[in-house]
């Protein structure tokens, strides 16, 4: 016979494992181990207020120890599920929604493993000291606890979805999502238990609820690690002269817009050669313009974005002009270029005095 302190023990270590993972995965930000405790430990007590709960629906429907398939299925869904999910759910809402350390989505699932995790380290231990043996241990170990923790992976997964809609101001997906939150992990949870209690009923149960434990656990942990990776932030939003948005209710009309970055692609641009004297600076130095940003001096068109070729032995792109002032569209005279040599092409392109050596060129001060 095993002594109590190795059977609680094999009951507590599901517990570590599983959130251990968890809070792994939790790559933004790590929430306050303070935090994570009081949830266990409030976690720990949802037991008691399920089984009073339980016990009363028990006893109201009239329920005995030998149960149909169909009053199997009443107990399972609309009393064990719906209490124990409950209470969790409860908890998670109370404690976590306007909590100033929920500012991304995964927190939610960190938050609702950790008190399911209190619900179940409890029942495991009372389960396995009732028992007493290491067979039940080992399959509570298997089966019981992970099953709680996949009921609140999707809890969780919810929740966040919930918090991000509010974040966003949409109010319709706020109320679905909080309403998912509760509902799946309490339909995945009486499934469990109901596919349990069929194996005694029929041959081949055992397939169904062997297949229904793989595939949930699949899609948590695919869930886990997708929502890892895209953990958004709906914490709080300082709006000016209001405080912050998603932690005082009166903020509601100041959402702040989750915007994907825009990816640009640079433009080719050809030279247009123009057939007047006035050009011939730009077009010996190949200096090609973009068709932003036109100024009309003295007859013909100029520019005041310049493209200049990188050199032609190595695979560099164009460099672009940079203004000082993007939106001033005067040259500013800055130096005097002689025999078309331009070398500071880094520069906004200046107004200048051209000293001409063609034959019958004047010198000239362009005029914007």
């Amino acid at each position: 016979m095993p002594s109590n302190a190795i059977l609680i023990f094999l009951a507590i270590v599901p517990t570590i494992v599983l959130f251990s993972y968890i809070y792994y995965k939790d790559k933004v930000e790590k929430e306050p181990i303070g935090l994570l405790i009081g949830l266990f430990f409030l976690g720990v007590l949802t037991v008691v207020g399920a089984a009073i709960g339980e016990s009363l629906f028990i006893e109201v429907l009239g329920f005995k120890d030998k149960l149909s398939v169909g009053e199997n299925f009443v107990q399972y869904f609309l009393v064990v599920a719906l209490w124990e999910e409950g209470f969790k759910f409860l908890v998670l809402r109370t404690v976590t929604w306007n909590n100033k350390n929920f500012d991304y989505t995964f927190d939610a699932i960190v938050y609702a493993v950790i008190i399911s995790l209190g619900f179940a380290t409890l029942e495991n231990i009372m389960y396995v000291l009732k028992i007493g043996t290491y067979q039940v241990a080992l399959m509570r170990a298997l089966l019981s606890v992970p099953g709680h923790t996949i009921d609140a992976v999707f809890m969780g997964l919810f929740f966040g979805k919930a918090k991000y809609c509010q974040y966003v101001g949409d109010k319709s997906g706020k109320t679905k999502n909080m309403l998912l939150s509760f509902f799946v992990p309490m339909l995945i949870h009486g499934t469990y238990d109901f596919s349990i209690s069929l194996l005694n009923a029929f041959e081949g149960a055992i397939v169904i609820f062997l297949g229904f434990v793989v595939v949930t656990t699949v899609l948590a942990i695919i869930n886990v690690r997708k929502c890892s990776k895209q953990s958004t932030f709906v914490g709080r939003v300082p709006v000016p002269n209001y405080g912050f948005y998603g932690y005082y209710p009166q903020q509601t009309t100041y959402p702040q817009q989750q915007y994907q970055a825009q990816q640009y692609q640079a433009q080719q641009y050809q030279a247009q050669q123009y057939q007047t004297q006035y050009t011939q600076p730009y077009q010996q130095q190949n200096y090609y313009y973009t068709p932003n940003g036109y100024t009309q001096t003295n007859g013909y068109t100029a520019q005041n974005q310049y493209y200049r070729p990188a050199y032609q032995n190595q695979n560099y792109p164009y460099f672009r002009q940079q203004y000082q002032y993007p939106y001033q569209n005067v040259y500013q005279p800055q130096q005097q270029y002689n025999n078309y040599n331009y070398t500071g092409y880094n520069n906004p392109y200046p107004q200048q005095t051209y000293n001409n050596i063609s034959p019958g060129q004047n010198d000239r001060q362009d005029k914007q």
